[in-house]
């Protein structure tokens, strides 16, 4: 009966162990995204330019193989996926459409016909960690 007893503190001693180093990565210590334009892009400040004719972005995630779309914002308006039909990879509006596959992200611009910017901060996810993309869409200059 004690070796019985010695067997069981031993037992939930392992079970204590293994329960506490469950993860390799603590909540907040997640790599942060590495994205890779696939064309050379006109970056100001860590902003996206963006023509007021319209324009195509590509980016690959370099270290995550599966990140979807979290959310954009544009002058204060919050922008999301349908994600009531489960789509979680794409946000589109009259303007722009961004749209995950795998790994890649494409975002098109349609033409800008005001007398004003549009900026778009659009932000992806793999889970724990995000990345925000700023866009500036230039006003029309055909006025």
């Amino acid at each position: 009966m004690k070796t019985m007893k010695i067997y069981v503190i031993m037992f939930m001693t392992f079970a204590a162990f293994s329960l506490a180093s469950c993860s390799d990565d603590p909540d907040g210590k997640w790599d942060p995204m590495v994205w890779k334009a696939e064309v050379p892009v006109q970056i100001t400040d860590g902003v996206y330019n963006v023509s007021d004719t319209g324009d195509e972005f590509t980016f690959s995630c370099r270290n995550y193989s599966g990140p979807w779309m979290s959310e954009a914002v544009s002058n204060g308006e919050y922008f999301y996926p349908p994600r009531e039909s489960n789509d979680y990879h794409t946000i589109t509006t009259d303007w722009f459409k961004a749209e995950i596959s795998g790994n890649k992200l494409k975002v098109v611009f349609e033409a800008n016909d005001t007398k004003e910017e549009r900026p778009l901060q659009l932000t992806v996810t793999a889970g724990d960690i995000f990345h925000t993309f700023r866009f500036k869409q230039f006003a029309c200059t055909r006025y």
